[in-house]
């Protein structure tokens, strides 16, 4: 790494939310933890938090020399939010507005090169908050909300008929997300509002399913 890097320049905790329960792929995150710290360069763990509920998970933070946050029950739920998770954690560091880079376990294939400049542009552009952004698969102009009774209701309120007429839409993502803790009341239960940052990024697996995980071991 160059000795110019943003994290040289720039303090910030390194976040990895790592719950215990998972519906759709039970365990998962344990399975997925390695791929998220290999990445991280030795000289920064000690800036990594890891915040979990999962004894199994817990049990691999010293090895790697991050430190271990023990999350509170009611964040974790299944019913919590990103953004309760997010104040859970802050309420560790009550008087700290040190930068917060979230780094979920569901990106396998994130790269510490992308990090390195989603914390660049929050640096550079002095922003509050940031997410990434994908490509939408489908435009949400020819996407109905069910009703009932075989009727639809349209997500977007429009009488256009070309495709060249829509407005040109993404996909949000929390493959890297950086707040400023003062910023965080003013954000949604995602995490952004409409000042937040937006940052591209590729089409990349985000683990939800069992064939996303078979698709990763296999790799």
């Amino acid at each position: 790494m160059n000795e110019g890097s943003p994290i040289t320049e720039l303090s910030v905790k390194i976040l990895i939310p790592a719950r215990r329960n998972s519906k759709g792929v039970p365990f998962k995150n344990r399975k997925l933890f390695k791929y998220t710290a290999n990445i991280i360069p030795r000289q920064y763990r000690k800036s990594v938090y890891v915040f979990t509920d999962d004894e199994v998970i817990k049990g691999q933070v010293e090895s790697y020399g991050f430190t271990n946050i023990i999350r509170n029950p009611d964040s974790a739920s299944d019913e919590s939010t990103t953004k309760d998770m997010m104040e859970d954690f802050c309420s560790n560091f009550p008087s700290d507005n040190e930068p917060i880079v979230m780094l979920y376990l569901t990106y396998p294939r994130r790269t510490w090169e992308d990090v390195e400049i989603a914390i660049d542009k929050f640096k550079s552009l002095k922003l509050g908050s940031l997410l990434c952004r994908k490509p939408a698969k489908q435009t949400p102009y020819l996407m109905m909300f069910d009703v009932g009774d075989g009727l639809g209701e349209q997500v977007v309120k429009h009488n256009l008929s070309r495709r060249q007429d829509y407005r040109e839409c993404f996909e949000l993502c929390h493959y890297i997300s950086i707040i400023l803790p003062s910023e965080l009341d003013e954000l949604n239960s995602n995490l952004y509002n409409k000042h937040t940052y937006f940052m591209k990024i590729n089409e990349t697996v985000d683990v939800d399913t069992p064939e996303d995980m078979e698709c990763i071991l296999k790799s």
